[in-house]
């Protein structure tokens, strides 16, 4: 028999790929049960109900989402970081739909806590992107007086565009194009007054 940590691991991600692919509304409890392979008194034990088990699979997805941003923008230059980044956005997007997007967009409105969640993650890829700005400011890749502000919702604005284009345009070339031409933009000196 597998080890709780291990079942645990394989029940969020197979109820994230389902939450991923139908959203919270449309995927039913039985649909959960046949694709985590635990009984429903097993997954009402371990999540209290299905509100509860989206609410770990988010939680799951945003701490592993974070582990492969951290990965990406500790690139040795702060821009190639940044673009190792946005890539790795646009290659997920291309596999299956954003869980955080789809859960901000069905369920905002009726689930502050759940909006709150989501919100916090984007500040903290915010506050990252800064982060990684700050860096290439200090390695002498961007202006000394670029506005950073204004750079990271440029930054941010650019990724929650790419993963809408890329759920509807899935030329991956294309978009990678588009991240080429922004990381371009920022070693020319855009941003500065």
């Amino acid at each position: 028999m597998r080890s709780a940590e291990f079942d645990r691991q394989h029940v969020l991600q197979q109820a994230m790929a389902l939450f991923s692919t139908k959203g919270y509304a449309k995927t039913t409890m039985q649909e959960l049960v046949s694709a985590t392979g635990l009984h429903p008194g097993s997954l009402y034990a371990a999540f209290g109900n299905k509100r509860g088990l989206l609410t770990a699979v988010v939680d799951h997805y945003i701490d592993t989402k974070r582990a492969r941003r951290h990965a990406c923008l500790a690139a040795g230059d702060a821009l190639d970081g940044i673009a190792a980044y946005m890539n790795q956005v646009v290659d997920d997007t291309l596999r299956g739909a954003c869980l955080l997007v789809r859960t901000l967009m069905e369920l905002a409105e009726q689930d502050p806590a759940l909006q709150a969640q989501i919100q916090g993650n984007y500040q903290e890829v915010a506050t990252d992107l800064r982060a990684s700005l700050l860096r290439a400011q200090q390695q002498g890749l961007l202006a000394a007086e670029a506005d950073l502000d204004v750079l990271t919702t440029w930054l941010a604005v650019t990724l929650q565009g790419l993963i809408t284009t890329a759920q509807c345009n899935r030329r991956q070339a294309e978009l990678m194009r588009v991240i080429n031409l922004q990381i371009q933009a920022l070693r020319q000196g855009v941003g500065a007054p």
